[in-house]
């Protein structure tokens, strides 16, 4: 018996520390517990035994307590496969998904109630941690995509490169009529491919709501310590605006309204850009920055027409990748250098401006306008402008084509307008300040050789005055408020409206067309800009179409110009007596694959004597008879080079990109020719085909057998003489 009371105590006190090392209740499995992004959510699975042989043991309750951290207050949902009561020797799971949480750390602790005994707890720690950059674009395809695939371009170039932890890219694409660019889609551009997130189905990318709900959602959803966003397709300036949604009757955002959505985002975000740049044409405008000045530092865009290529990508976000501390300005800088890079040998332009500096810029505009406003007031101080605005650079502005948009470098024209007013000390003062403020808000600009005139930043200020735009007060206000200069826009209006009412003292008028076997003359009435001598037929030899593409008969057409070798002699009473040599000249006119043609010169530095940019007007002879123009730049060693097509539009109104020329690519040749109602550019059934060489030499019957003289005046307004001479 003694033995056995023995055992009996051995047994108790040994099961007594059995179960004091070992709980009733324990975690058998734990989950591996990592760092998360804002936007993630992540599940943890824990187990659960019982360790009691025989025992049931009630679950209380299930929490996640805060252990000291500044998350918010319920960013964990528990679920969970233990019932009630857990059975003896049982297993079951606890399944705690973590979301919705912001930057910094989350430090909470997991907490299992039974039974009144201590409580079993686990401890769950990690980081935080949002992208240094989110990296939103806007790529509406348009015609760029569909016939050129431009985009896709672009968007291959990104995925060389691609997301990563620290760096997210995020599109937006649609508004082409090409497969898979139908509907919006939002997309993450990891590295290798493009991952579609949503597709909206057909939505107007030119809505100012499509492109607020965009950036809203990039940024709720990707967030980050910094957001560039970036605009791709065509541009127009601030008449013309950005895109063209093929599958919304090319609708374009007016700037106003791409104002109003930035605005709108940043206002229901909370967040600011650290930069807003826009890979398309004609949008580095005073104006848009004036408007978009308060939600970014930096702005990045283009003065003049982009190439079809447009940015290079992959070095851009390979830049960002590899430089998460980098500000707005550094990576703007390495945009443009990579753009000048992606498209060296084209007609280029690119800037940065800094936020910062843009009051005092609005300030000095708006003073400048004041001073010249006074000048507004006469014929002759009226032509001192427009001259002014002839001899400044400029961009998409042509007295040839219908759709001009007229904006000009504004360093350049200030500095103009002050070279004709040398007596007025105001105008004087108010120009120098423009010019500071603008070098002073131009932080790093790349331009190609012919565009060296320009600054940065452009303004619109009419030079065809037959093309003003009546929506430019309109474009540069938000809700009834202007968000750029009340004195500049009032300037423009006053001196559209000088000339709607002088309109007769301002038109040149180019009579008397004589030729005695020698030489051409003919007598200009009012002052001009531009002269061109020009052969052709006043019974078209060849066939000439209308914009409806319907066949002419036989109409007045010219095919060939010369701007060189045209002397002008200042007559009585504001006219002029001008003269042309035909020997002197017979073996000059332009020939592109020995076909004469419409060289026109484009003065693209006007410091510069001589002309290096020109265009050739013709017409794609695709499905749709794209009009346009070749684009041409004369090189260093004097020869000519064919750099790619322009459409004459993009989609909506807005200016196309420039687009590489693939070898064995047909056109039509465009003539200035008489539609019945109107001289205007036409289209031939003269075909070229790429490859082309442009040389220069003689024209003969029977395409041309008749001369003329056509003047550009200082409203914008082409003339060609009345009637003509043989040739």
């Amino acid at each position: 018996m003694r033995k056995y009371s023995y055992l009996l105590v051995f047994f108790c006190c040994w099961t007594h520390w059995l179960w004091a090392a070992k709980l009733p209740l324990e975690f058998v499995s734990l989950p591996v517990i990592t760092d998360m992004e804002p936007n993630q959510s992540q599940t943890l699975t824990y187990v659960i035994h019982n360790n009691l042989p025989t025992q049931y043991l009630p679950l209380r309750s299930i929490t996640v307590i805060n252990g000291g951290d500044q998350q918010p207050p319920s960013p964990a949902a528990i679920a969970s496969t233990c019932g009630t009561f857990i059975a003896p020797n049982a297993y079951c799971s606890i399944i705690v998904t973590l979301g919705n949480l912001v930057p910094g750390r989350f430090y909470r602790h997991l907490v299992i109630d039974y039974n009144g005994r201590a409580p079993l707890v686990s401890s769950i720690a990690f980081n935080v941690t949002q992208a240094k950059y989110t990296i939103l674009m806007y790529i509406v395809g348009s015609d760029l995509e569909s016939l050129g695939q431009s985009a896709s371009f672009n968007i291959n170039q990104m995925a060389t490169v691609g997301s990563s932890k620290e760096m997210k890219v995020v599109l937006e694409t649609g508004g082409a009529n090409a497969p898979g660019w139908l509907t919006v889609q939002r997309k993450i551009v990891l590295p290798g491919s493009a991952v579609t997130l949503q597709d909206l189905g057909p939505v107007n990318m030119a809505a100012a709501s499509t492109i607020q709900d965009f950036i809203q959602w990039g940024m709720t959803n990707f967030p980050a310590d910094n957001y560039i966003l970036i605009f791709n397709d065509h541009g127009g300036g601030p008449n013309g605006g950005f895109g063209g949604d093929e599958l919304y009757n090319n609708a374009a955002t007016p700037i106003n309204q791409l104002v109003a959505a930035i605005r709108g985002a940043t206002l229901n975000t909370g967040k600011r850009f650290e930069m807003i740049g826009f890979d398309a044409c004609l949008m580095a405008s005073a104006e848009l920055l004036a408007g978009l000045a308060p939600y970014t530092n930096y702005f990045v865009a283009s003065e003049d027409l982009e190439p079809g290529q447009g940015w290079q990508y992959n070095t851009f976000l390979a830049y960002v990748k590899n430089n998460l501390l980098a500000n707005g300005l550094a990576i703007g800088i390495d945009i443009i250098n990579g753009y000048m890079s992606q498209n060296e040998g084209d007609s280029t332009t690119l800037s940065i401006a800094a936020s910062s500096e843009v009051a005092n810029l609005i300030a000095a505009i708006s003073n400048f306008a004041n001073a010249l406003n006074s000048h507004v007031r006469s014929v002759s101080e009226w032509k001192a402008i427009a001259n002014a605005r002839y001899k400044s650079a400029d961009y998409s502005t042509s007295i040839w084509e219908a759709n001009s948009f007229d904006v000009v470098d504004l360093t350049a024209f200030a500095t103009a307008v002050a070279a004709q007013f040398p007596a007025d000390p105001v105008l004087q003062l108010a120009t120098n300040a423009v010019v500071s403020a603008n070098a002073n808000t131009i932080k790093y600009l790349l331009n190609s050789a012919n565009r060296a005139d320009s600054n940065g930043l452009t303004v619109y200020f009419p030079s065809i005055l037959g093309q003003y735009d009546p929506d430019y007060p309109s474009n540069t206000k938000l809700n009834g408020q202007e968000f750029f200069s009340t004195n500049y826009v009032s300037l423009v209006q006053d001196y559209y409206q000088f000339y709607s009412a002088n309109t007769s003292s301002l038109v040149a008028n180019p009579t008397n067309l004589q030729y005695d076997g020698t030489t051409y003359t003919a007598t200009i009435t009012n002052d001009y800009n531009e002269l061109f001598a020009a052969v052709g037929n006043d019974a078209c030899p060849f066939s000439v179409f209308d914009r409806r593409n319907n066949p002419l008969s036989s109409p007045p057409c010219y095919t060939s110009i010369q701007y060189q070798g045209i002397d002008a002699v200042a007559g009585v009473s504001n006219t002029w007596n001008i003269s042309f040599v035909k020997a002197d000249h017979v073996d000059e006119w332009p020939l592109i694959n020995d076909e004469p043609m419409l060289l026109i010169p484009d003065d693209a530095t006007p410091s510069v004597p001589g002309e290096d940019t020109f265009i050739i007007p013709v017409t794609m002879s695709d499905a749709g008879y794209s009009t346009g123009f070749l684009s041409v730049v004369k090189n260093a060693n004097g020869t000519y080079e064919v750099v790619g097509f322009q459409k004459s539009v993009g989609s909506s109104n807005t200016a196309a990109k420039i687009t590489d020329i693939e070898n064995g690519t047909q056109f039509f040749l465009r003539t200035y020719a008489f539609d019945g109602s109107r001289w205007l550019l036409l289209r031939t059934d003269v075909a070229i085909t790429s490859p082309f060489t442009i040389s220069f030499g003689s024209v003969s019957a029977p395409a041309f057998t008749n001369f003329r003289f056509l003047v550009g005046d200082r409203t914008g307004n082409l003339t060609i003489t009345d009637d003509s001479k043989p040739y």
